[in-house]
């Protein structure tokens, strides 16, 4: 009988499409989590036992520069759990402000121009068909609500993030950043995470207020090696946001992230 603990099945979960908070206690998100990846290897119903282990410990991580830790991350700033994925996400949504009609793990249908190769092959002709008006343009709630009877399931929204969503940021990161994998794996997932978010514009040089400007910073601390004071940049992005707790606190994350990131990198990690 398998002797995984808590924390390791989560972790393997989570390469599959678990997003799960890895705190090593049993609950909901765990169990659907365990429902999910059985089903996908063609198991019975069941709970946890040797094959589903086998299973998931052949399943390869779901980015090669972003660990899957930081791939989590990502995927629970955009839509918070697996339920909440299919109460709150499944549906367009427009998230406010400049953004567009978002989709799947945080696709926004104005900014991200790939429609066609990352969606359309994936859902219905219909759903496909209701959601190309809107892209590049702004989304609105009226025009959310005018594509409520849509709704794309989580495992194509996971599909398009890992396959191709994600790897398309890393690359845009990259441009705006060099080659991450000199970085440590957390940082690298740290700096994916923001550019995600915000897009990977630095700025003008020598532009110390504007709002791009702790982008711009950040990337002249990675080329000067002063990796230790890039959370503080990231901390000083908050200003941005006075009223937007979510962002703020994405922020945060991220800079413990990075510092985590170093701290491995020191022991080993």
């Amino acid at each position: 009988m398998t002797t995984v603990s808590m924390v390791e099945l989560q972790q393997l979960l989570n390469k599959v499409g678990g997003i799960l908070e890895v705190d090593g206690k049993a609950g909901p998100e765990t169990e659907l989590a365990i429902r999910d990846a059985r089903e996908a290897a063609g198991l019975p119903a069941g709970g946890v036992d040797d094959a589903l282990v086998a299973w998931l410990q052949k399943q390869p991580d779901p980015s090669p520069v972003v660990p899957t830790e930081g791939v989590v991350f990502i995927a629970r700033q955009e839509v918070s759990s697996r339920t909440n994925y299919d109460h709150a996400c499944a549906k367009p949504t427009w998230p406010g402000g400049e953004s567009g009609v978002t989709i799947g793990i945080g696709y926004d249908l104005r900014f991200q121009g790939d429609f066609e190769s990352c969606w359309a092959p994936r859902l219905p002709a219909a759903t496909a068909a209701a959601l190309r008006p809107w892209i590049g343009k702004q989304g609105s709630a009226a025009a959310a609500a005018s594509l409520s009877q849509y709704s794309i399931p989580f495992f194509a929204a996971w599909d398009v993030f890992t396959a191709l969503t994600l790897p398309a940021e890393v690359r845009s990161t990259e441009g705006a950043y060099g080659d991450l994998m000199p970085l440590p794996p957390l940082c690298r997932a740290a700096l994916v995470s923001l550019v995600y978010n915000r897009g990977p514009g630095l700025g003008d040089p020598g532009d110390t207020t504007g709002p791009r400007s702790e982008m711009r910073a950040i990337h002249d601390l990675i080329q000067k090696n002063e990796l230790d004071k890039v959370p503080a940049q990231f901390l000083s992005m908050q200003r941005l946001w006075p009223n937007a707790a979510g962002l703020r606190a994405r922020r945060a994350a991220e800079a413990q992230m990075w510092q985590d990131g170093l701290a491995a990198a020191k022991t080993g990690g």
